[in-house]
């Protein structure tokens, strides 16, 4: 009785207090796996506020307010009673995931009633990556997205996109990228910490909307807006190191003179060797570790966004403000790039908004170069000498002068003591107005307006250096260029939806109108009067020249899509283009991209949905369509005249043109058919869930230039001609699991893609070859992948003279290699006229397909887990069924005066070592031309196969308590690390997404300290 009098008591006392103050209450909202949720809507009586990105919210309440709703995207609304100065909420759903809304082509519709093939990213995924471009920040995360990173340059990664495998060998094969309505040309300015969804576009039923250039697929990014509420700040940055993930080591001096004299007996001396070897006279007789002496150990990288937002019922804004700064391991190598955003939406009366975007994004590139006498100047190529260059060279001597190097202008260490340098300043203002108008309930009138430019300066000054003091590298020069476009869009669409009982139809209709100018500028002058002026009127007057062009292109667009479902359970979309582009002929300009597709949601038929609780979802789903390709430059069709055909009248010499190029007046669209199926599974309330699809895609008058198999006799060169077909064929394969236990929860994400790429057809450029492959003889064949590397089959290695003798007497390498000797490769005997093997080896018929450099099989494992305030995530991803290849100075020893690598010391055949299996032939001296054994061959095609452990992180939260002492809405700490471990069998010391002749910039690997603060 007591107990119950004082409960009683003390409720009254709550009850009076709460109706005579107004107080404040803050909490933390999560989701059944203890997971924070940012962007609720928490409603208190006339006040409102949404929770920050660690889930945390405050919001002051009224006297006599005695509950506060909960509400956000994908879970129904939860109301609490106000029981005290702190609430915390969780937010249960059985569909959370289904009912999420995915951005498509010119609108959103719910996940569970999508029946394209659309994946999509969040943009707190990618805010959490360290990554210095958003390119990275996407590997691995989503079926059927290939990214390939070739290089870890900083603003230069060069990293390829490819959606559903590589769509043509003749047009460009980048996807279209559209930010907030608005196409843009890359991905990699655009700050993550700006991004709220990341959808990709993969079929033609979700991509044909976008009609002509979505072949390749789509990629549509949408940035966050202001939000009503509460005035708010949000702080994200963090700073760490930078270091490669792979570096090739080499022989020493005294090692490398030892095996220069195992190749070619003689070279040096035992004294020589032992010079090297014992350092007493490194002017002449050094050790130098080019890796050592040319790339630094570690850079830093840092980068750091703040955001403010605030809102009324009125007008909402958001302004984010973005810095990175990636220093890079070459001495003068960084990036920077500032990053401002500005999205204000207006509600200009009841039934009128107006979004207003902008962005500013300023970079600053900054490269080394090299003296004017040399014949190199780019960042890569300078690694590439420090891959050539052998230990023998010496970078200073004992007096202060520079080592001359290979062609007495210097080394790669002295090019980087220069006053060289390449500076790259890029700006880029984005701009739009949306003005939306519901006319009436249902109907929607939208009108999008943007205008957008980019400006570009870059500055190339190769510096004069004094070398020693009887030989200076030279002339300086000094190159600049300008480079301007402008693009603007108008589109307009009208947006329709009704229901009428169990009857949901949306209608969608709009027309959208492109067009794009650019110039560019270049300007020269040479023997500049010293280092310390770079600008060109210093210049020798007599030396300058310029050049300057311009292009434009426009395109225009009809477009429209009608959905209709019945009961939410059998579904029906159309969508169909018409695109009409300035690059084609009048009689060809406009082509139409149509597509269909269907969905039937089985979960939701009587004989299944209430009767089995453990089934959340069930859908079928299947597409078909035709996509377009246009990526072909401006003029591809017209007759256009070259300049640089000067005529002589007289004794004068005039300026003329002339025609270089045979052109096809009947050009047209390349165009893509693709087929999809599906089904989508979701099981106990999402605990488990899987999708599997199956793809299709079929591209057929590919836009290509046949040069190679058309003859130069008349004088001119083919132009691009619709000619070839090319098939990508695959399954994509998603499996998602998530479970709580107690206080632990955990989330395991699994991606899988099996991709197909086959040429079915080169048109003109079929060229039958001897052995009866049907190509252009290098990297195209029919049956085949594109990309191929194509050489002979090597059968091991010559382990003495009587294998020689043995092997050559039933497979003749007379016409590979003449005199064949222990050590070299043996190459197999394929074919021959009479389509068998004849016992001799030759290019016509005994060369075939020995890898591409596409893979066929992706994968991604996405692993999380969160206990309290912790949480940890592990991302993994790789590729498999992809070949690379390392040449010249990457791939052979001494090949051109270049060094020897350890793999290639430790694993080379030699007398003593007399092993057919080695994994490096005899050494031999390697010139420009190679020799017998550089021929290409499957020995040098290596498995391009890896597991990376491409993202791992560790975070902290802030309990909320400890937060609010702090005068803070929360705060998370994080330790995280990319690209951190690599397993392959590549070539050791080289990455597996690496494949060059020499020069490169190693791929790195970043390890970083973040915080994430909410005020």
């Amino acid at each position: 009785m007591k107990p119950t009098l004082l409960t009683g008591l003390l409720m009254l006392m709550l009850q009076g207090w709460l109706s005579a103050q107004s107080i404040t209450v803050t909490g933390i909202i999560t989701d059944t796996l203890h997971k924070p949720i940012s962007g609720v809507t928490v409603k208190a009586g006339r006040h409102s506020t949404l929770s920050q990105e660690n889930g945390t919210y405050s919001i002051a309440i009224e006297p006599g307010t005695k509950t506060i709703s909960f509400s956000a995207l994908g879970y129904p609304q939860t109301i609490l009673p106000v029981t005290g100065p702190t609430l915390d909420a969780t937010l249960h759903s059985a569909d959370n995931v289904l009912n999420d809304v995915v951005v498509v082509g010119y609108g959103t519709q719910k996940r569970n009633q999508v029946i394209g093939s659309v994946a999509q990213l969040q943009g707190s995924e990618l805010s959490k990556r360290t990554s210095p471009q958003l390119t990275q920040s996407i590997t691995g995360q989503l079926p059927g997205i290939t990214v390939i990173q070739r290089s870890g340059q900083p603003g230069a990664v060069g990293a390829s996109i490819q959606i559903r495998g590589v769509g043509s060998f003749g047009a460009g094969t980048d996807p279209l990228i559209v930010v907030d309505g608005i196409l843009v040309t890359s991905l990699n300015n655009i700050d993550p910490n700006d991004v709220e969804t990341f959808s990709v576009l993969k079929d033609a039923s979700s991509a044909a909307i976008y009609g002509a250039r979505a072949a390749s697929g789509v990629i549509l990014i949408t940035t966050k807006t202001g939000r009503s509420g509460k005035f708010r700040i949000a702080y994200n940055g963090y700073a760490g190191l930078q270091k490669p993930t792979k570096l090739p080591s080499y022989a020493g001096s005294a090692e490398y003179a030892t095996l220069i004299n195992e190749a070619q007996p003689g070279s040096y001396t035992d004294a020589q060797v032992q010079k090297f070897r014992d350092g007493t006279d490194p002017d002449n007789y050094p050790n130098t570790n080019w890796f050592d002496a040319t790339l630094k150990s570690s850079a830093v990288q840092t980068g750091h966004n703040l955001s403010i937002t605030n809102g009324n019922e009125r007008s909402q804004y958001l302004l984010s403000l973005g810095y990175l700064n990636q220093g890079g391991i070459i001495a003068k190598n960084n990036l920077q790039r500032y990053n401002a955003r500005f999205n204000l939406t207006s509600n200009l009366s009841r039934n009128l908004k107006l979004t207003t975007r902008f962005a500013a994004i300023q970079s600053y590139d900054n490269e080394p170069s090299t003296p004017g006498g040399m014949d190199y100047s780019t960042t890569q190529d300078i690694i590439g000498q420090v891959v050539r260059y052998s230990p023998n060279y010496v970078i200073r001597k004992s007096d202060g002068s520079y080592g001359t190097g290979i062609n007495n202008t210097g080394t790669p260490a002295s090019a980087l003591e220069s006053a060289s340098f390449y500076k790259d300043k890029s700006t880029n203002l984005e701009s739009s107005l949306r003005l939306e108008w519901t006319i009436l309930d249902g109907l929607k009138f939208t009108a999008l307006a943007s205008y957008s430019q980019v400006n570009e300066r870059t500055t190339l000054f190769r510096a004069t250096q004094k070398l020693t003091p009887t030989i200076t590298d030279q002339p300086s020069s000094l190159t600049e260029g300008f480079y301007n476009n402008n693009y603007k869009t108008l589109q307009t669409f009208a947006e329709y939806h009704k229901q009428v009982r169990r009857h949901e139809f949306t209608i969608l209709a709009g027309h959208s109108y492109e067009s794009a100018y650019n110039e560019t500028n270049t300007s020269f002058r040479s023997n500049l009067p010293g280092n310390d002026i770079t600008v060109i009127d210093a210049g020798d007057a007599s030396t300058q020249s310029n050049t300057g062009n311009a292009a434009e292109w426009a395109i225009d667009s009809y477009f429209g899509r009608l959905q209709y479902n019945f009961a939410h359970k059998y579904l029906i979309e159309g969508v169909a283009r018409r695109d009409g582009s300035s690059r084609f002929p009048s009689t060809q300009k406009y082509g139409t991209f149509p597509s269909v597709a269907a969905g039937w949601r089985i979960s939701e038929e009587r004989f299944l949905k209430n009767r089995f609780s453990w089934l959340d979802e069930l859908k079928l789903k299947a597409s078909y369509g035709t996509l377009g390709n246009q990526n072909i430059g401006n003029y591809p069709y017209q007759r256009l005249l070259a300049t640089g055909h000067n005529y002589s009248f007289g004794n004068t010499i005039a300026t003329g043109v002339g025609l270089d190029t045979l052109t096809d007046s009947q050009l047209h669209w390349e165009s893509t058919r693709t087929k999809d199926v599906g089904i989508e599974v979701s099981l106990w309330k999402q605990f488990l869930s899987f999708t599997a699809t199956y793809f299709d895609k079929y591209t057929y008058d590919i836009l290509v230039s046949p040069s190679s198999s058309v003859s130069s006799v008349i004088g001119l060169a083919p132009g691009v001609q619709n000619s070839g077909k090319l098939s990508n064929k695959g399954w994509e394969f998603t499996v998602n699991h998530r479970n709580t236990l107690g206080k632990f929860s955990y989330t395991v994400g699994v991606n899988f893609s099996i991709i197909n790429n086959k040429v079915l057809d080169l048109g003109v450029g079929n060229v039958k070859q001897p052995n009866g492959l049907v190509g252009n003889g290098t990297n195209l064949f029919i049956g085949h992948p594109m990309n191929v590397y194509y050489g002979y089959v090597a059968d091991k290695l010559y382990a003495n003279a009587a294998d020689v003798t043995a092997y050559t007497a039933s497979a003749n390498q007379s016409a590979v290699n003449p005199k064949p000797q222990p050590g070299d490769i043996r190459y197999k005997d394929i074919s021959g006229p009479g389509g068998k093997p004849d016992g001799v080896v030759n290019a016509a018929y005994d060369r075939q397909v020995l890898g591409s450099t596409i893979p066929h099989y992706t994968y991604g494992i996405n692993l999380g887990a969160r206990y309290s305030d912790f949480d940890f995530s592990v991302l993994l991803q790789g590729v498999s069924g992809v070949s690379g290849y390392l040449n010249n100075y990457a791939g052979w020893a001494f090949y051109n005066t270049a060094g020897i690598q350890r793999w290639q010391a430790d694993g080379r055949w030699s007398p003593a070592n007399p092993n057919p299996n080695a994994a490096y032939p005899r050494l031999e001296l390697i010139t420009n031309q190679g020799t017998p054994n550089t021929a290409t061959s499957s020995f040098w095609v290596v498995n391009g196969a890896y597991l990376r452990v491409k993202s791992i992180q560790l975070g902290y939260s802030l309990p909320a308590s400890i937060a609010r002492s702090l005068g803070i809405e929360g705060a998370r700490f994080n330790l995280a690390a990319e690209n951190l471990f690599t397993f392959s069998h590549y070539r050791e010391g080289w990455d597996p997404e690496v494949n060059s002749s020499g020069a490169y910039y190693p791929i790195l690997a970043n390890y970083t300290l973040g915080v994430n603060v909410n005020f």
